[in-house]
């Protein structure tokens, strides 16, 4: 399972959680941690190492979270 977690617009680490796929980590961003798509939230994943960003939002609605995967 790969390690994703939630940052915010100032850096600050929301939330940090796994998942066997992106599509769940992304689903948990869109419904739990960021549903109302605020500007600068930003998921990342850790991978080799390091964290990557996977998805940064810029702002709007979100209407059907799966929709964009």
């Amino acid at each position: 399972m790969a390690q994703y977690r939630v940052v915010n617009a100032d850096g600050d680490v929301i939330d940090t959680k796994e998942f066997s796929d992106a599509t769940g980590a992304y689903d948990w961003l869109k419904t739990v941690e960021a549903p109302d798509d605020q500007l600068g939230v930003a998921m990342q994943v850790f991978d080799n190492g390091e964290w990557k960003n996977f998805e940064v939002s810029d702002g709007g609605t979100n209407a059907n979270p799966s929709a964009d995967a």
